[in-house]
Parts: C-alpha cells; structure tokens; sequence
C-alpha cells in the first residue's frame, strides 16, 4: 500500500499551551476546527500523505502537551 510513497517524513510541533497545537493539526489533516477543543495531555499523532511534484511524502505528526514554566 505505501510502495508509491517517496518518504516518510516526522515532524513535531511544539509550543506554550493554549496556543492551538491540536487546532493546527487538526485544521492541516483534517480540515476541521473545533473550537471547543480540549487540551492535549502528553501526545497527539496524526499521518497525512501529500504529494509534491508528482511525488507522495507521508507526514507523520505529533504535537506535544504544552506545559506552563513557574
């Protein structure tokens, strides 16, 4: 099934909590935005196949919980 996929590429986002992490993740993978969006606890991971120039790249993709600095 992922024979026609170039390559697999990770990415992480990672930021200050409450800055809209998980909203972007969702807005990019699934075109969705809730705004009633609760926080992240540890990880979220989402995988999305794109493709550039002809070519398929799957992106897999986490966000990370933010957390508060004291």
């Amino acid at each position: 099934m992922d024979d026609d996929v170039l390559t697999t590429l990770k990415i992480l986002i990672i930021g200050e909590s409450g800055v809209g992490k998980s909203s972007l993740l969702l807005r990019f993978t699934d075109d969705t935005f809730d705004p009633e969006l609760a926080a992240t606890i540890g990880v979220d991971f989402k995988v999305k196949t794109i493709s550039v120039d002809g070519n398929k790249a799957k992106l897999a993709i986490w966000v990370n919980a933010g957390w508060e600095q004291n």
